[in-house]
């Protein structure tokens, strides 16, 4: 079913990224140095909600950098965006995730880097020099409070990891007390630096952070829980931040190649988002040179070339792709067939289900609609699948549409396409030796695969009379008779 064509190409592109074991993992954190370097996990979730997950996705590592993006998000809503904007900046620095690096106004160049992590921090606790721990653990409950809303589940802390980073975070004590030498630190830098190593152990999987980019994807409504997590506006100045910034001095090629809003974490985890869509989280903790996973760029490369996932990969995509469903119930029997079988064919109207689709046909929306025909799989023999309001289908979304009637075939049902602008026709024209959708989704699908695509018809009357005579044609496999 189409849930196993989606898997299917999670797990083929893991398999491909999987060869790559350069790299090595963080080893300035000592519980970091202990992981193991060939941990690999790969989770999306789509705008609603549904989650697709391959190799270590329940398995738990520390959120680290990720962090960042959300702790930028509780602070937009606690103190809005002017207050944020008058203490942290929102511009490339260029430099390393752990450069001592301000502005010349003294301001930490944005929130992504560590320098403005840690000022996002003291900004949720009061300004005041004497910090008592009781301020920090409540300031620290709220802010578990927010990450696990947006992951949908209750996150807990790494207590090792959290004692490793407090007792060899050197560099990010000197940038604190460096942020408190220049009089823009205004509360207490060690409770500070406590609320930012406890933020940076928190533990996550690869779901998690799926979700997370799903509800920043959708404007901050958590799309598995139904909660609002926080106001559209915050979720786009996030997004924002996050693709100039949130792959650090590597993000100018990460805009260019993968083009998805991401943060990375040198907990080897990746978190990448294509606004209105969907999220993406991968785990891989071997990193290169600038702190990010080496395989999970890898991934998320794939998954934008491959499935057209760039955010400006212009389409009319719709959310909605599915405008109506209905059986034939309201078409006449064809008058091609014999009084007999016109009176069987009265009997199973509802047996055929026709879903109409509308916008343009990516990823996204083919995976919604494949979905929505797969849970309904048993309660049909015939699904036609009319495309006639659809502007353009991608290969991509072409291959999952071909594939998933290919499913129905081998369990002796039928899918049939109403395609009377041959934007289906077309779309393979196009791409006849693109290899990417039969190689990569559905091999044994397109292999061979007729270009003439038979039971794909002009007019719904020609789809509703293919219909007839395959449940006719089914009827007499079974042993019946019919006569004059």
């Amino acid at each position: 079913m189409t849930t196993t064509h989606v898997d299917g190409y999670l797990r083929h592109i893991m398999a491909v990224c999987a060869e790559d074991r350069s790299g090595s993992v963080a080893d300035y954190i000592p519980e970091l140095a202990r992981v193991d370097p060939d941990g690999y996990g790969l989770s999306l979730c789509v705008h609603d909600g549904h989650v697709y997950s391959e190799g270590d996705g329940v398995v738990g590592f520390t959120i680290q950098s990720i962090s960042k993006a959300l702790t930028y998000a509780l602070l937009l809503t606690r103190i809005g965006r002017d207050e944020v904007d008058a203490k942290i900046g929102v511009e490339p620095s260029g430099e390393a995730f752990n450069e001592i690096s301000v502005d010349d106004n003294r301001r930490p160049k944005n929130p992504m880097i560590n320098a403005g992590a840690i000022m996002a921090t003291s900004l949720l606790l009061p300004p005041v020099r004497d910090v008592d721990q009781a301020t920090v653990d409540r300031v620290y409950g709220e802010l578990v409070e927010f990450y696990s809303a947006c992951a949908g589940r209750r996150l807990t802390l790494d207590e090792d990891v959290y004692r490793s980073e407090a007792q060899t975070g050197s560099r990010n004590r000197a940038i604190a007390y460096m942020l408190d030498s220049f009089g823009v630190l205004d509360t207490d830098p060690e409770a500070a630096l406590d609320l930012y190593y406890r933020q940076c152990s928190l533990l996550v999987t690869t779901v998690d952070l799926s979700v997370i980019g799903a509800t920043f994807a959708n404007g901050g409504l958590n799309p598995r829980t139904g909660r609002q997590v926080l106001a559209q506006e915050v979720a786009q100045r996030v997004l924002s931040v996050m693709t100039t910034c949130g792959m650090y001095d590597g993000a100018g090629d990460w805009v260019s190649s993968v083009g998805l809003p991401a943060k990375s974490g040198v907990g080897g985890g990746i978190l990448a988002i294509l606004p209105g869509q969907l999220g993406i989280g991968v785990y891989s903790p071997r990193l290169d040179r600038h702190g990010n996973s080496v395989r999970g760029i890898d991934t998320c490369r794939h998954l934008s070339t491959d499935l057209g996932l760039h955010m400006f990969n212009l389409t009319r995509e719709s959310r909605v792709t599915i405008r109506s469903v209905y059986d034939i119930t309201e078409f006449e029997v064809s008058e091609d067939w014999t009084e007999r079988e016109r009176g069987y064919l009265r009997t199973c109207r509802e047996r055929v289900r026709v879903y109409e689709l509308q916008g343009d046909l990516t990823f996204s929306g083919a995976e919604a609609a494949m979905r929505r025909l797969s849970d309904d799989i048993d309660d049909y023999d015939v699904a036609i699948v009319d495309i006639s309001r659809i502007g353009v289908v991608d290969p991509v979304a072409r291959t999952m549409v071909l594939t998933f009637k290919h499913t129905l075939d081998e369990r002796g049902q039928a899918g049939l396409v109403v395609d009377p602008d041959r934007v289906m026709r077309d779309s393979v024209e196009r791409h006849r030796n693109d290899q990417l959708a039969p190689d990569l989704l559905a091999p044994q699908a397109l292999r061979g695969f007729d270009p003439t695509l038979p039971h794909v018809h002009s007019t719904m009357e020609a789809a509703v009379t293919d219909a007839e005579a395959f449940l006719l044609k089914r009827r007499l496999g079974e042993g019946d008779v019919f006569g004059g």
